[in-house]
């Protein structure tokens, strides 16, 4: 008997590619991804507003402070009667407040725990803290230091764990590594006024990986996933 060669398929016809769920992890509510954007914009008035009140109320003149502080405090109402106004001051937290919601969709999709709870908890205790400190008098800011240099580290880890193991696309990953240049960054844009400075590069990270979230898969992401699949 003669056996039909032509109903032989060949291997390379079986081979089943593994489809990457990177991009289907990746997409997040928009909701989140507009509050994590408006909340380093918020923070960078803010915590500018903030340095520009320590320098009046120590006693130092308008006309010494460099520009762009000089021009917020000619054309702002930063202060009364020699008091800073608190405005500008104690909802500084519902800045940090903004951006957990986008923290806790992403960070959900991290293998490992420990980077998932130093973001996340590092992120709501400072929140925690800097609301106390910004509204309760005499309270020490040590406590804000801690958790946001946690949430700093926790960021980083999670962007250095999806680039090695392909969880998310590699732009959220670089997305998250970049809180650290980001941070000498934002403390600049807040004249270096703590806790906002120390603050600005996680909220500045959080929302450029709100973006990058949103964004539709590319095929530089397909390959990159598929060379992380194998």
């Amino acid at each position: 008997m003669r056996s039909d060669d032509s109903d032989v398929q060949p291997a390379a016809d079986v081979t089943v590619t593994r489809p990457a769920p990177v991009n289907r992890a990746c997409v997040v509510d928009g909701w989140r991804r507009v509050l994590a954007v408006i909340a380093p914009l918020i923070a960078t008035v803010m915590g500018a507003a903030m340095a520009v009140q320590w320098e009046l109320d120590g006693g130092r003149a308008v006309s010494s402070l460099p520009q762009p502080a000089r021009w917020m405090a000619e054309n702002l109402p930063l202060m009364d009667g020699g008091e800073p106004v608190w405005i500008w001051r104690r909802p500084f937290f519902v800045t940090l407040l903004l951006t957990l919601p986008l923290v806790w969709a992403v960070t959900s999709h991290v293998a490992s725990a420990l980077p998932r709870h130093l973001t996340r908890g590092g992120l709501l205790v400072a929140t925690i803290a800097i609301g106390l400190e910004y509204n309760s008098p005499g309270y020490g800011w040590l406590f804000d230091l801690i958790a946001l240099l946690a949430a700093l580290v926790g960021t980083v880890w999670c962007g250095l764990q999806w680039l090695r193991r392909g969880a998310l696309p590699r732009r959220v990953a670089w997305a998250l590594i970049a809180a650290l240049p980001l941070t000498p960054a934002g403390g600049f844009l807040t004249f270096w006024y703590q806790p906002p400075a120390l603050a600005m590069g996680t909220l500045l990270t959080w929302a450029i990986a709100a973006l990058a979230v949103g964004r539709e898969e590319t095929p530089q992401d397909r390959a990159s996933a598929m060379r992380a699949a194998r």
